[in-house]
């Protein structure tokens, strides 16, 4: 038979105010070792333990030191066995563009210091100020300790550089007075959007041979860089307090707009399209700038000659250079002016041609030259061209040498890695979207403005791979 002890309730109520004091005092201990100072230690198994001894640890995008993370092994009991540092993010998010590595690694008898060295490399795309935690963990092999790092992660501070290629539609013409730059207007100015400030498109007193391509003096009025007002081919004239004069839109704001959602930094567009651009020599008798598009110099009696191309990576140049910023990616609509017999048939090849070289062409950024290879992620956007049907035509079907270009566009993202399509199949009048100047081969405003919406979410499936 078991016996019980039943103790008075006055000797019952002082144990358990005993037990009480014994708990307060064994918290107020672990305060003492546990704030801003002493890392979140797990329970150690061992006679060791892990602590770090720094507090809002900030880690900057792209940074060369990096972050320091002071680690100390608090022994007990004569513990003198080799110790093992590892560390592991918790997430797959928390790991990426990060490199880490340990000062010291092992830690022998009577070595007790180490630093956690984390380092990111600048991402693929602009990132947001974040929280990243990492799990570091000291194991002699058979018992272990580990403490969570959390670890405040601050973005690069460069602008976001995007380079704006092709023809008539990426220049855009929305149609005289559709412009909505008014206060509170789709086209409002932002602060944080920036453009080069470019010179006209003018065949007859600017851009007549292959020196005034690339000049900068030809190529960027002063100031260099200024507040992006469409239409942006057309540059701002300091001495015009009121703005611009002209009155229609492109798609790159509207773009911009929409990437300022994913950065803290200024983004800097970099016009560089030309109306009724192409591959093909323009004939006699035709409209058309003097230079092509074409990324090398061609044998082919139908090509031209790499001005135009030439002229885009130096103004891609020129934007770096001024704004210390990093190329986030390239803007292309163009394809109308090579639906034609003579060019429809090579455009998938010059098309690919260009997108490898310009990647390869343009300047190094704060990223590093090893982003400038043919298959880097440099994110690259083909945009549809329009489908468009009104009173004045109906391009809703595509004649046969349009219809090749339409599959170089569409097939493109299969072939070259960091491509995207921007599909505008469906920004036809009969949608709610009129077309634009001269004819449904341009895009109206509304279109335009969609289009940039589509082109951004088209960069974002680029960047990943997808």
């Amino acid at each position: 038979m078991k016996s019980v002890i039943t103790l008075p309730n006055k000797t019952t109520k002082l144990l358990r105010l005993a037990l009480l004091s014994a708990a307060v005092l064994l918290a107020s201990c672990s305060d003492e070792l546990s704030p801003d100072n002493v890392g979140d230690n797990k329970v150690p198994t061992g006679d060791f333990e892990l602590q770090y001894s720094a507090a809002d640890l900030q880690l900057i995008e792209g940074s060369e030191s990096g972050l320091r993370v002071p680690l100390t092994l608090v022994r007990s009991n004569g513990h003198a066995e080799n110790v093992e540092l590892s560390v592991s993010a918790a997430s797959a998010a928390d790991n990426s563009f990060l490199t880490s590595s340990f000062t010291q690694q092992n830690l022998n008898a009577g070595e007790n210091s180490s630093e956690l060295v984390l380092q990111l490399a600048i991402a693929d795309l602009p990132i947001l100020p974040q929280e990243r935690s990492f799990l570091v963990t000291a194991s002699d092999g058979t018992d272990s300790h580990s403490v969570t790092v959390d670890v405040n992660v601050s973005p690069v501070d460069a602008p976001d550089v995007y380079l704006l290629v092709g023809q008539s539609n990426m220049v855009g013409f929305s149609g005289d007075g559709t412009r909505q730059a008014f206060p509170g207007g789709a086209d409002e100015t932002h602060p944080r959007i920036k453009q080069l400030n470019v010179s006209k498109n003018d065949r007859q007193d600017i851009f007549l041979t292959q020196a005034d391509f690339v000049s900068p003096a030809k190529n960027v009025i002063a100031p260099g860089i200024t507040t992006a007002e469409d239409p942006l081919h057309v540059p701002l004239d300091p001495n015009n307090t009121s703005g611009k004069d002209l009155e229609y839109i492109g798609l790159g704001l509207s773009f911009a707009k929409e990437a300022l959602n994913d950065t803290t930094q200024d983004i800097v567009l970099v016009p560089s399209a030309w109306s009724g651009s192409s591959f093909c020599k323009v004939k006699d008798g035709e409209d058309g700038p003097n230079g092509q598009w074409n990324a090398q110099a061609t044998d082919d009696p139908e090509l031209g000659n790499t001005w135009l191309f030439d002229r885009a990576v130096a103004r891609a140049n020129l934007a770096l250079a001024e704004t210390g910023g990093i190329l986030r990616g390239i803007l292309w609509h163009q394809g109308e002016s090579d639906s034609n017999e003579r060019c429809a048939e090579s455009y998938e090849q010059n098309l690919e041609r260009l997108i490898y070289q310009m990647r390869m062409s343009i300047d190094a950024d704060l990223r590093g030259g090893d982003l400038r290879r043919a298959e880097s992620n440099i994110p690259f956007v083909i945009g549809t061209m329009s489908r468009g049907s009104d009173e004045r035509g109906d391009l809703s079907e595509y004649p046969l040498s349009k219809e090749l270009v339409d599959i170089a566009h569409r097939g493109l993202p299969s072939r070259i890695p960091y491509t995207a399509l921007s599909n505008h199949d469906d920004l036809t009048p009969a949608n709610g979207y009129p077309c634009g100047n001269t004819t449904c081969i341009h895009f109206g405003a509304a279109a335009l403005r969609e289009m940039g919406v589509r082109y951004h979410d088209a960069l974002l499936r680029a960047a990943a791979g997808s």
